[in-house]
């Protein structure tokens, strides 16, 4: 996720509070590979939808392609209503959604807005997702909400402060919450390293984790890190699902940004190949939140995203050499 918030619905679509739950989705198949869900390609999805279960139905072999899940940031849709929430509503009964959210800090010491939490609560207990996940960041402080996810430093102070809010909000929802790792541009004093930290977050909250490859990536790259060391380190058995996103080099060429404003650069597909392994079968979400391109364009990254998959458990290095010559971007600068 972008250090900068958005929103891409307009303020005065949000305003009607959200209704009676829906039934509960199918469960995500494994290997399953989504797109956010952007308001420009809310019909198209919902045809596109309804063109794969006809050709099923009709067991035809010319079908198109659709997501296998839609992942909607959280803050987009607390208050929808009218058409807006009934499209929504039929999104759900056609994807699985996972609900991402990007305003919940849960890294504030003043702990978590009452008010947010329970409109996150009963946008999840309509939509009845898949999975739930949020940032390790904090973005409020003293009753104002800010633009950006800001890091948290890893001390035991930070420690109690996230395992309380992470508590508070897993009580809520009645259910895991995944946290994801951070993109780091600036160290910070920390007492732990990252792994060792959420490992902790795991140990103390049963959290779950959202394991961001391009945060992961730009990060090493900014802060210096070993990368090969630190994925040694993660606590894997805890991620429940991976990230990935396009990101870009400041105007001077020397700092990573995370921005999702582009497709997937061959360094994090290649890490991404790297990690399957280490948690095989889970859902992989491709983010492109700024610049975002035509649904088209974004189901070719979907279509990589399997391949790589195929690549990383198929029968051996060829297959991965003759993917990465494919592979939609290239790298942007030095590789961890």
């Amino acid at each position: 996720m972008p250090s900068s918030l958005s929103s891409s619905l307009p303020r005065e679509s949000l305003e009607t509070p959200v209704s009676a739950s829906l039934p509960a989705p199918q469960p995500m198949a494994a290997n399953a590979v989504g797109i956010g869900l952007k308001f420009q390609h809310m019909q198209a999805l919902v045809h596109l939808a309804h063109s794969v279960h006809s050709a099923q139905s009709a067991q035809s072999a010319q079908s198109a392609q659709a997501p296998d899940f839609l992942e909607l940031h959280a803050e987009n849709y607390m208050n929808a209503g009218g058409p807006l929430q009934d499209r929504l509503d039929e999104l759900a009964r056609c994807y699985p959604l996972s609900v991402h959210g990007v305003g919940l800090s849960l890294g504030s010491a003043e702990g978590i807005d009452p008010a947010h939490l329970e409109r996150l609560a009963r946008l999840v207990d309509h939509l009845n997702p898949a999975l739930v996940s949020e940032h390790l960041a904090w973005s409020r402080l003293d009753g104002h909400s800010y633009n950006d996810l800001l890091p948290v430093p890893l001390t035991e102070e930070s420690l109690r402060v996230l395992g309380d809010n992470i508590a508070r909000t897993q009580d809520r929802l009645g259910r895991r919450l995944l946290v994801e790792n951070p993109s780091l541009y600036v160290s910070l004093d920390n007492r732990f390293s990252e792994t060792e930290f959420l490992q902790r977050l795991v140990d103390t909250t049963g959290c779950g984790l959202l394991f961001d490859v391009n945060n992961a990536y730009i990060s090493a790259a900014n802060l210096g890190r070993d990368l090969d060391a630190y994925l040694d380190e993660v606590p894997w058995a805890a991620v429940g699902e991976w990230h990935l996103a396009g990101h870009s080099l400041d105007a001077a060429g020397e700092l990573y940004i995370d921005d999702h404003g582009s497709a997937v650069s061959e360094p994090v597909w290649q890490r991404y190949r790297q990690v399957l392994a280490r948690r095989p079968g889970l859902p992989t979400l491709i983010e492109w939140d700024n610049r975002v391109p035509t649904l088209e364009r974004w189901m070719q990254e979907v279509d990589l995203a399997h391949r790589h998959q195929h690549a990383a458990h198929g029968p051996g290095a060829d297959a991965s050499t003759a993917l990465a010559a494919s592979a939609s971007a290239q790298a942007t600068g030095r590789a961890p």
